[in-house]
Parts: C-alpha cells; sequence; structure tokens
C-alpha cells in the first residue's frame, strides 16, 4: 500500500513536470501602438472639403475616423503592416480594393485614397502619416459657336468613350470602360455650349468625343463630329487640377483649341 502512495506521488510530478514543458512561457507584452495617425489632404483640389470621415484599416484593425489627427486605439502585434485610407463617395462603390463609379446614378463626389506600409515595432510608440490622393477629376468641355448660327442651335447630343469604370485602389490601375453621355447646356454670357463631368479616370489607347449638333430653322439639319482626345488626355495625371477642353464650331467645322 505504501508503494502505490509513493508511486502516485511520483505520477503526479511527472505529469507536472512534463504538463509544463508541453505549455511553453509566452511574453504578452510583444505589441506596440500608433499614438498619431495623420492624414495629409495637400493634394486636393481648391474649394474642396476634407471628407467629414473616412476609413482606416491596419491589418484586422478597421475604424472610421474623422479629422486629420487620431490616436488609434488598438495594440498590434509587432510586424509589417499596410495602411490604407479612403473615404465615402457619391456614387462610387468599394469592394474587395476596387472603386467603381455609377455615372448614371449622378455627379461623382470627390474620392481619396492613401497607402502607407509601416513597422510596428514591440513597446514601440508610433506616429505615422499619410498623404492622400484625389482619384476624381472634373473635366469641362467648351464649344463656342459662330455668331452666324448660333441662334439656330437646338441642343447637342454628345457621349465620351474610354472612361474609366473602376480604379485599383492598390496599384492605380483604371479599368472596365464606359461611354458616358455627356449634357451640354447653352451658357449665353459666354457664347459657348457648356458639359461638365466628374470622371473617376480614363482608361484604353483611345478617349473619343462624339457630338450630335442639332439646328433649328427652315431646314433642320444635324452634324455629327467625332475627336480622338487621346493625344491631348493625360487626364490621369494631376487629377486635383480641373481639365477644360475648348473648340469652336463655326458653321460647317469644329476646331479644338
Amino acid at each position: 500500500m505504501r508503494k502505490l502512495k509513493i508511486f502516485a506521488i511520483l505520477n503526479v510530478v511527472m505529469m507536472s513536470f512534463f504538463g509544463c514543458i508541453n505549455y511553453p512561457i509566452y511574453d504578452f507584452d510583444y505589441h506596440g501602438k500608433i499614438v498619431s495617425l495623420t492624414t495629409g489632404w495637400k493634394e486636393r483640389g481648391n474649394d474642396i472639403d476634407i471628407p467629414e470621415s473616412y476609413t482606416v484599416k491596419i491589418g484586422d484593425y478597421t475604424d472610421i475616423l474623422s479629422g486629420t489627427n487620431n490616436s488609434i486605439d488598438h495594440l498590434f502585434p509587432s510586424g509589417k503592416y499596410i495602411i490604407n485610407v479612403w473615404n465615402t463617395a457619391n456614387h462610387i462603390t468599394i469592394s474587395d480594393r476596387l472603386a467603381t463609379a455609377d455615372y448614371t446614378a449622378g455627379e461623382l463626389g470627390w474620392f481619396f485614397t492613401g497607402k502607407q506600409e509601416v513597422t510596428i515595432e514591440i513597446d514601440g510608440e508610433h506616429s505615422f502619416t499619410v498623404f492622400m490622393q484625389q482619384h476624381v477629376r472634373q473635366l469641362t468641355f467648351e464649344l463656342e459657336i459662330a455668331d452666324e448660327v448660333k441662334y439656330r442651335l437646338a441642343g447637342i447630343n454628345a457621349t465620351l468613350s474610354g472612361v474609366a469604370g473602376t480604379l485599383n485602389m492598390d496599384d492605380g490601375t483604371h479599368s472596365a470602360p464606359v461611354i458616358m453621355a455627356l449634357t451640354f447646356a447653352e451658357a449665353p454670357e459666354d457664347n459657348k455650349w457648356k458639359a461638365t463631368v466628374r470622371l473617376l479616370g480614363v482608361t484604353g489607347n483611345s478617349q473619343t468625343l462624339s457630338l450630335m449638333m442639332n439646328f433649328a430653322d427652315d431646314h433642320s439639319i444635324s452634324y455629327a463630329f467625332t475627336w480622338d482626345l487621346s493625344s491631348q488626355f493625360a487626364f490621369n495625371e494631376d487629377k486635383k487640377t480641373p481639365l477644360t477642353l475648348i473648340a469652336r464650331f463655326d458653321g460647317t467645322q469644329i476646331g479644338m483649341e
């Protein structure tokens, strides 16, 4: 009986000893903090406000923030991360880092993204800055009409091809070309007809503007014109700066300035 008790005690001791070996000791203090996350909004067009809020994603952490500087209330395991920032904009949807524009729904809102690779160290208190980039650009077509024919112009039907329907937020690639309808309206004070749109970008090797000018007089007539704008249409560069293209119709021909 005494031997059994000794064996039982030894067995418990052995189980306890090997049990400790099977459960390694962890260092739980291996996280870092982001005490300051600044978003830089310098690269945006004049009179365009900083969005009221925006989404920040860092690894598994996602939150909606506002203002230009925030402290992130989260502990991050040490390692390398990509900070992704973007805002919600009218008629632009985000899915799997792909932004898709719905031009038929109305005028696009101003859309920005930012991306920064960072390293978070153990026990570190980090300050990072993410610079935001504007991804929607305003485009205006101005068509000056010669005096002798402007009173007969009843309307303009127009389309622009090669408009980008999507933007890859990770690498900035524009894709999914669409044909967009343009609405020209008369601006009597400038002796012009104008159309203004906001585009996510352009894509493909060709962007073509097509116009059908409808005249009303004793003999109603329409003129159809097309331009390949590719050579003068570096639209995806410097999106914070509005782009204006000007042309003149002399009664029979249109010339682009």
